[in-house]
């Protein structure tokens, strides 16, 4: 068990639908990240309890509705492709379930992320410090869902859509948050 102690620290998930399906988790705390796949609720919710989380940035809409909200349809004003959620209705409601279980989560989409930042996947490494790889693209868009997270606490975002339904984006102007420390410097217990 570890516990990220006086860190400022962020979750970022990459939903699946279905339990069956692999999640992407990712933990980030002032530059380093450590990733995980995972399945189930009981997963997702049990890591959150054991870092205590600032804030969650999960990769999945967190409201409901028939066809695109206006949310949605602003990604796709700025050439960032979404489905409605009513296409990906199990998706929704595991993430309305989880988010009424873990409280402080933000819907943001790491498409959106890299589209606005110009970021390669493969180019994240210029802003975090792995604790261990990436082995799936559920982890590595888990990693930017955490940095959306971090650039939120930072003011570093804006919100499209209406209130209730809102998807959080990195600004244009801005820059993920870069380490503050070195490997060597970080307390795990």
């Amino acid at each position: 068990m570890f516990r990220w102690i006086n860190l400022v620290v962020t979750v970022g998930i990459d939903l699946a639908a279905k339990p069956i399906n692999p999640t992407g988790f990712a933990i980030w705390s002032d530059g380093f990240v450590k990733v995980f796949t995972v399945y189930t609720d009981l997963e997702i919710i049990s890591l959150c309890l054991r870092v205590y989380p600032h804030l969650i940035a999960m990769d999945a809409p967190l409201t409901f509705s028939q066809g695109y909200r206006e949310a949605d349809k602003a990604l796709m004003q700025m050439g960032i492709r979404v489905f409605p959620p009513n296409f990906i209705s199990e998706l929704v409601f595991r993430a309305m379930r989880l988010k009424a279980r873990l409280g402080n989560v933000i819907e943001v989409f790491p498409g959106a992320f890299y589209k606005i930042l110009k970021i390669k996947e493969e180019d994240l490494e210029k802003f975090v410090i792995f604790l261990n790889k990436p082995q799936s693209k559920h982890e590595v868009d888990a990693v930017a869902c955490a940095l959306t997270a971090a650039m939120t606490l930072e003011g570093k975002t804006e919100a499209v859509g209406k209130k209730g339904e809102k998807i959080i984006i990195p600004r244009k102007d801005a820059m993920p948050p870069l380490p503050k420390m070195k490997r060597d410097e970080l307390l795990l217990l």
